[in-house]
């Protein structure tokens, strides 16, 4: 339990930070950041996505993504009863990474991906009776 505490707590963190990152240094690069993660894609429709849909709208997907992260981290880092949904819809957030990313991001992507949802059903394992734990 105080490992799936921590590791919830260190995802909250993490995504705090991506907010931050996303906010005060994606935002002025959106568009050379969203086009080198097209030349880093490793697979050729994720490559056409980046660069047919968010390089064209880079400054608010910026934001956009910059806010998800700030949600997700409040969701996590109050530990109510929203931590569940929040680290599944971070899992699909992290599958999104994997696909768009370079095969090294995929991995790591793809392990974060099964972590979140790993916690998730945790979360869930630990009070049979549907309500969330904290």
């Amino acid at each position: 339990m105080k490992i799936r505490k921590a590791a919830e707590l260190t995802i909250g963190v993490l995504y705090a930070i991506g907010a931050a990152h996303q906010a005060f240094f994606v935002v002025p690069n959106s568009t050379a950041f969203y086009v080198d993660m097209a030349d880093q894609a490793w697979l050729a429709p994720a490559a056409a996505f980046v660069e047919e849909f968010l390089v064209p709208n880079s400054v608010a997907v910026t934001i956009l993504v910059a806010a998800f992260e700030a949600i997700l981290a409040v969701a996590i880092l109050t530990r109510q009863s929203m931590v569940r949904p929040a680290l599944i819809a971070g899992g699909v957030f992290s599958i999104v990474g994997a696909l768009t990313g370079s095969p090294a991001e995929t991995v790591g992507y793809g392990t974060l991906a099964a972590i979140h949802f790993w916690l998730a059903a945790a979360r869930r394992s630990a009070d049979p009776g549907g309500e969330q734990a904290t």
